[in-house]
Order: structure tokens, then sequence, then C-alpha cells
């Protein structure tokens, strides 16, 4: 009987933990959705009072919806150039990172995704016990340097340890390629 429960205990656990990675993207959905419905009742009312459903017949409804959209889009983004209206945007993003988990991980990737910065922290080989370690170097003082160690598997996870300088070695390659380098779990990393 125990060895039955043993069997389940792994299974349960991973769909528990699925349901966890995939509950902010369920979440998400739900939002698109509301807000969909919400501006289509809209967008109903504009393209029959305009006539635009005899025009362009069924999807009138879906492309003044589209549009309406847009243009809600186009009032924020120029909201988004006054001082008043970033520092409420400001309280209301701080307030979204203390409710809604993963919040932060999800917008420094949209981010990333529209307008990919470039990576300007240098690779290193980091001398421990066990061998040299890859990491980014983050900052460097005298004596001591801030080196992060990125996941094989997500670039954005990983440790950050205060090393000495003294066991940090710049290798000859930029940002980007190290971070590819990692996630072939080291095949190409150049070894001296």
């Amino acid at each position: 009987m125990r060895d039955y429960k043993k069997r389940l205990e792994k299974p349960r656990n991973k769909i528990v933990s699925g349901m966890m990675y995939l509950l902010p993207l369920f979440v998400l959905f739900i939002v698109i959705e509301k807000f969909w419905y919400k501006i289509k009742h809209i967008g109903k009312f504009i393209a029959h009072n305009l006539h635009l459903d005899a025009f362009l017949g069924k999807y009138s409804i879906t492309l003044t919806t589209g549009l309406l959209i847009l243009l809600i889009f186009y009032i924020f983004g120029y909201l988004a150039t006054l001082p008043r209206f970033m520092k409420f945007y400001n309280w209301f993003e701080a307030m979204l990172l203390d409710v809604i988990p993963g919040y932060s991980k999800y917008k420094s990737d949209l981010e990333n995704k529209i307008s990919p910065k470039p990576d300007t922290r240098i690779p290193v080989l980091v001398n421990t016990t066990l061998g040299n370690k890859p990491g980014l170097l983050v900052d460097e003082k005298e004596t001591s340097s801030v080196v992060f160690f990125p996941s094989t598997t997500n670039h954005l996870e990983g440790e950050v340890v205060v090393v000495n300088n003294q066991m940090v070695q710049k290798i000859d390659l930029d940002a980007k390629t190290l971070l590819g380098i990692m996630k072939k779990q080291g095949k190409g990393l150049p070894i001296t």
C-alpha cells in the first residue's frame, strides 16, 4: 500500500507544479478575453450606428472592436508621456508586483521581446573548488566582483555571488553568445 502512494506522489507533484506554472497564463487569457468582450459591446454599438454592419457584414463588429482597442492603446501611449499619469502608473504597477505572482518576470520578458537591450555584462570564468564556472560579470570593484551564474534552462534565473577578483578570468565572448552556450549545456565554451 505504501509503494502505491509513493508512485502516485510524483505525478501528483507534477500536476500541482504544472497548475502553478499555467495559472498566470490562464489569468492573462481571462483578462484579455474579458477586455475583448467589454470593448466588443462598444464596437457593436458603433458599427450598428454607423451602419458598418450593412457595408462590412458580420466582420464589422470584429473590425470595429480591433480599431477601438488600437485607439485605446494609442491613447494610453499618449498618456504615458504625461508625468502625472506615469506617477499613477508606477504606483499601480508596484501594487501589481505585490498581488500577481510572476508579474515582474512576465513584464521583463515582454520588454525584452518588444525592445531588446544589448547585454553589456562581461562573460567570465570563475575559479572554484570544482573547476572554472562560467558566469557574467555584473559589477567589478577594486578587490571583489559581483558575478551572475545563469541557469542552463532560463538565463534570467540563476545565482549571484560576490567573488575575489583574483578568481575571475574574462573570456573573449559577448553575453549573448555565452547564454547560448549555456543553453547547450556548455558546448562550445572556450577552455583555456
